[in-house]
């Protein structure tokens, strides 16, 4: 380990430790409900929502996209997803999320030389929420009866992450805000993302992650759903008469997270054999059992601050399960309370092979199709469900 990143992991755990011990009790409850696009808060994949934000030093492949673009960069090659959340199941509002995602790592080969080059990793993501129909009420007709209309929250992203070496992966992500109501009512805005993950240990085993998220302009309604006709004055025609929106900023967050694995051998697994994971050391890819245990603490500029913690087991790369606590502060006092999540969160992973063991290379990650599945606590209706689907090759 060099001089720089000796530097770099003792000032991230510095800025950690500061930041938990300074912000215990803190938090930011004074402006809770004053930044709009909530909706940026959600987490779209079922494999991160399992244990809540504990991964943001653990997350790796596509759905780091979300929790900590840093770990974009460990896509092996392509990454094609989609998910779909039915929030707060039982509250009658019909609310749904869906995303689709998809990552390709850039590399070029030197046929004569063989050398490969790494130009890191493009993805593209979007996510939707729509609340079913919803019927135009008036100020003539206020029961409605005058059709309906469709709200949606979405966002458009373009994410690159890149791997500097072996310890040090970062990423940033541009959004395209949007927001839709009545009337042609809209609201369109710009956010940026960044974030980075730190691998050290004999075995990389040892993680830190901290990312900056939703960082943009404010955001402000327009559109003819803020035009009326009406008369104004003497003069005795219509006209049409705009008001303007007022400006919201956007749910700017700071988390910074730690996470350890536990790696096991056992019989060989995916073309290692136990005598060379013995020789050349084990790591997280290469383990037939992994346990993690990750934390995570969010700042949060418009709400509360939350503290995380996490665990997952994983049988290679076939099974994986998941668990995860939020704790906020005021969560249990119902006086007092700014959240509907009672703090647990379970998920689980199941990895179908799409190649046979038999031609993959030692040491090579295989081709599979992941199947997710998250669920999180709430202390109204019946929590959140979240399904997802991803092909990593």
């Amino acid at each position: 380990m060099n001089k720089l990143q000796k530097t770099f992991i003792i000032c991230a755990l510095i800025g950690l430790f500061c930041a938990m011990s300074g912000n215990l009790y803190a938090g930011n409850r004074d402006r809770s409900g004053q930044a709009g696009a909530q909706h940026l808060l959600i987490d779209p994949w079922a494999r991160s929502t399992g244990w809540g934000t504990a991964g943001v030093a653990e997350i790796r492949g596509l759905e780091a996209m979300y929790s900590n673009i840093g770990g974009l960069a460990f896509v092996n090659k392509t990454e094609l997803a989609f998910s779909h959340t039915r929030y707060l199941v039982g509250s009658g509002a019909g609310i749904g999320i869906s995303s689709f995602a998809l990552a390709q790592h850039l590399r070029s080969t030197n046929k004569e030389t063989g050398i490969v080059k790494d130009f890191g990793v493009l993805g593209v993501s979007f996510f939707t929420m729509g609340f079913g129909d919803i019927q135009v009420t008036s100020e003539a007709l206020p029961e409605g009866h005058q059709g309906t209309f469709s709200p949606k929250l979405s966002y458009l992203c373009l994410h690159y992450a890149k791997s500097f070496n072996d310890f040090i992966h970062g990423g940033v992500s541009l959004k395209v805000v949007t927001e839709t109501g009545a009337d042609d009512a809209k609201a369109t805005g710009f956010a940026i993302d960044a974030g980075v993950q730190y691998l050290t240990g004999k075995f990389k085993n040892f993680k830190i992650g901290i990312t900056l998220k939703n960082i943009g302009l404010p955001m402000h309604y327009k559109g003819d759903g803020f035009g009326v006709r009406a008369v104004a004055g003497d003069v005795d025609w219509e006209q049409t008469l705009e008001s303007r929106s007022a400006t919201y900023e956007l749910p700017t967050m700071l988390v910074m997270g730690l996470s350890y694995d536990f790696c096991f051998w056992g019989k060989e697994y995916e073309g290692w054999s136990k005598e060379d994971l013995i020789d050349e050391g084990i790591t997280r890819d290469q383990a037939a059992h992994r346990l993690t245990l990750a934390g995570s603490f969010t700042a949060n500029s418009f709400s509360r601050d939350i503290f995380t913690v996490g665990m997952e087991y994983a049988l290679g790369q076939v099974f994986m399960v998941r668990a995860g606590y939020n704790i906020e502060t005021g969560m249990y006092n119902p006086d007092n309370c700014s959240t509907w999540y009672t703090g647990p969160a379970v998920g689980a992973t199941v990895g179908i092979p799409l190649k046979k063991k038999d031609k993959l290379e030692p040491g090579k990650t295989m081709s599979r199709l992941y199947l997710d599945y998250s669920y999180r606590f709430t202390n109204k209706w019946g929590g959140n469900h979240c399904v997802g689907l991803k092909l990593a090759l």
